[in-house]
């Protein structure tokens, strides 16, 4: 059974702190909804070096390791340009896979993730580790994993960050979204208090959505 690992990928170390709202989304079609993350994940399996083109217009925001981006505030990477240079030929290099199906179920289990990091912290294992939240609400066949991200504003800044992996060497996130080995995925976003937003996804080799799931497993693929 796969365990991945966390840290914290691209997230900006703000210091403002806020009320957080404990209720994370785990469906919707909003632009980082949990279904819209896997939505996009999707289209990075599906089309990689489509996606590489989205990491080659990032690339020219970068100054020296400092991701500058219009209207937000730079922040500093460890890897800068060398990382993200590293992700491009991943993706130019890379087979298609097939899309991964959206949980409810796994997404339901994300949401709860998300909603026990609002008030701060970052851990896999907040509310249970990943194999006992997806267990609530189905059953899971094959391997688990897990990807969480913090500070991102939308899907793709997301798994854009996730599939860099900057400061990681093992690129284990990367790793988690195009793992053959995984064939459904459920995702959620939320508040936090010290990144002002969370993500959470989770894998599953297989999954068998149980009663409070919330239905079946769907196809779901990316929109560009």
């Amino acid at each position: 059974m796969s365990r991945p690992a966390f840290t914290l990928i691209f997230a900006l170390a703000a210091t403002t702190f806020f009320s957080a709202n404990p209720t994370a989304t785990a469906q919707g079609d909003g632009g980082s909804s949990g279904s819209a993350v896997v939505r996009e994940m999707n289209l990075a399996r599906q089309n990689p070096a489509q996606y590489a083109s989205y990491l080659e217009e990032m690339r020219g925001q970068f100054n020296g390791n400092m991701l500058v981006r219009p209207g937000r505030i730079p922040f500093r990477t460890k890897e800068g340009v060398k990382a993200v240079d590293e992700a491009i030929r991943y993706l130019r290099s890379a087979s298609p896979r097939a899309a991964l199906a959206f949980s409810p179920g796994m997404s339901r289990a994300a949401a709860d993730h998300c909603a026990a990091q609002a008030g701060g912290g970052m851990s896999h294992n907040a509310g249970g580790n990943t194999g006992s939240r997806i267990s609530r609400y189905g059953s899971f066949s094959g391997s688990w994993g897990e990807n969480i991200s913090c500070g991102r504003q939308s899907a793709r800044e997301i798994v854009i960050a996730l599939i860099i992996d900057d400061g990681l060497r093992s690129r284990k996130h990367r790793d988690n979204i195009f793992s053959t080995n995984f064939t459904v995925a459920g995702a959620a976003t939320g508040p936090h208090a010290q990144y002002r937003t969370i993500a959470s996804m989770a894998f599953a080799g297989g999954y068998a959505e149980g009663n409070a799931g919330g239905g079946a497993a769907m196809a779901l693929f990316a929109r560009n």
